[in-house]
């Protein structure tokens, strides 16, 4: 009796299919970003994005717009930042995944070395925060004359929200990043 298996040509392409994508899966590395807030009990929170290095998870990158409301900010990317040298209280938040090839590793983090400050992107989680303008004054004097009307304030949370938006938009993160930063703390 002559037993042939007969093969479906579907499920085979099917399996093959299935390979292929575990393959591609497993290539392509994701890296983890966060949210860093500095707390205040007075004023709105400060709100910077954080991507440790992948040799040591205390020492990173944050990208931020530092300033206030009534001078503006200044876009700042802080290399060699190190987590365990924050005077100040603050909480980590993980905002999403991003592919390994949207940030470049520092390799220059070195426990114990100066932050570096400078504002040209690297990556592409650097080139899409470089690309939101900073928030430039937005208070208005109780002395200015001129028709009243409601100001909308801007700082650094109004700024990486536009920034986690650019990166949805661009599908460097998913869109539930934006959820987390709703539910941010905000003080």
């Amino acid at each position: 009796m002559n037993q042939h298996k007969q093969h479906h040509p579907l499920a085979s392409q099917s399996s093959i299919h299935c390979a292929q994508n575990l393959f591609v899966h497993q290539l392509i590395m994701s890296r983890t970003i966060y949210l860093i807030i500095y707390k205040s009990p007075i004023f709105p929170a400060h709100w910077a994005l954080w991507i440790p290095s992948q040799n040591d998870p205390t020492i990173g990158k944050i990208i931020n717009a530092d300033g206030d409301a009534k001078y503006g900010f200044e876009l700042a990317i802080e290399r060699n930042y190190d987590t365990d040298q924050i005077g100040r209280t603050h909480r980590i938040v993980q905002l999403g995944q991003v592919e390994d090839n949207a940030v470049d590793d520092d390799d220059g983090c070195v426990k114990g070395e100066l932050t570096s400050t400078d504002c040209h992107p690297r990556d592409a989680v650097e080139r899409v925060a470089m690309g939101v303008p900073a928030p430039g004054p937005s208070l208005v004097s109780a002395l200015s004359s001129g028709p009243r009307q409601r100001v909308r304030i801007k700082n650094c949370q109004t700024w990486l929200r536009e920034v986690v938006e650019r990166l949805v938009h661009e599908k460097i993160i998913d869109k539930q990043a934006l959820v987390v930063l709703d539910g941010a703390p905000k003080n």
